[in-house]
């Protein structure tokens, strides 16, 4: 049998999340987040102390301890859209929408604005402008350009007119065509996120040799991403908090062999 070195501890390793209802059920599994380099728990307690009236030094009669909460920070790398839906309390398919060709989407398209597209645009597929009765056919260039993320952005001297407005509301006055790439749409901020189970798969990297590790949390609620920095001088990241909750559908044990509601961990 190899000796285990349980002096230090460095943790590496893959960590899964999977639907708490869903994998209780065993309807889902647990499915990586990728790369994360940070994961920590940290626990408050709630002490009640009484003092000893009957000591003239004073002193403590009695105190009691009980678990508060147990909080989680969770950081993850991996920009992927599962993991944007649940830091962003977003819906949305992470396997994306197909492509398909859009005919004619109608746009109001105002002197220096940028008009966005319903969709992201496969830009190896040609886009076309043309006035919203389709007679008249406007030139990229010299009329509007096609930014890198595939709006339509009017440039100076174009010939596009400008909208004009019935009883207050602006009228489209362009119409576009182009074939929408495969993408995932998020609706941001749609709902609150569903408790989780959290497990962790690693080694303990500082053991020589390194040994298998599991961690897990039965049931993580966690929050959405307290930042989301879309223009940076760094890369960023997801920065999670979170709660984790007793799993009140596994047995507790006895006062004498007590079992974990929160989670266990092996080594």
């Amino acid at each position: 049998m190899i000796r285990k070195d349980y002096c230090c501890f460095k943790g590496r390793g893959e960590i899964s999340l999977a639907t708490y209802a869903d994998y209780i059920a065993k309807t889902a599994g647990l499915v990586p987040v990728g790369n994360a380099p940070a994961l920590s728990v940290n626990v408050t307690e709630q002490t009640e102390e009484v003092t000893d009236y009957t000591s003239p030094t004073g002193g403590v009669a009695c105190r009691t301890r009980e678990i508060q909460t147990v909080d989680i920070t969770l950081t993850l790398m991996c920009h992927q859209p599962r993991n944007l839906v649940r830091a962003l309390y977003g819906v949305g398919e992470p396997e994306g929408i197909a492509t398909t060709a859009i005919v004619a989407e109608p746009h109001t398209l105002f002197p220096e604005s940028v008009a966005p597209l319903d969709y992201l645009v496969d830009d190896s597929v040609a886009v076309e402008v043309k006035s919203l009765d389709g007679q008249t056919d406007y030139e990229a260039g010299k009329d509007y350009v096609l930014t890198p993320s595939g709006s339509i952005k009017w440039i100076e001297g174009s010939t596009i007119p400008v909208p004009t407005a019935v009883m207050g509301v602006g009228q489209d006055n362009i119409a576009v065509s182009y074939t929408r790439k495969v993408q995932t749409v998020i609706e941001l901020f749609a709902k609150l996120s569903d408790p989780v189970t959290l497990h962790f798969d690693g080694v303990n990297a500082a053991a020589s040799p390194a040994f298998a590790t599991h961690f897990d949390l039965y049931k993580v609620r966690l929050s959405a991403a307290q930042n989301f920095a879309l223009i940076g001088d760094n890369i960023h990241r997801i920065e999670l908090t979170g709660v984790a909750e007793r799993d009140m559908s596994r047995p507790a044990g006895t006062l004498a062999d007590p079992l974990s509601q929160f989670g266990t961990l092996k080594l």
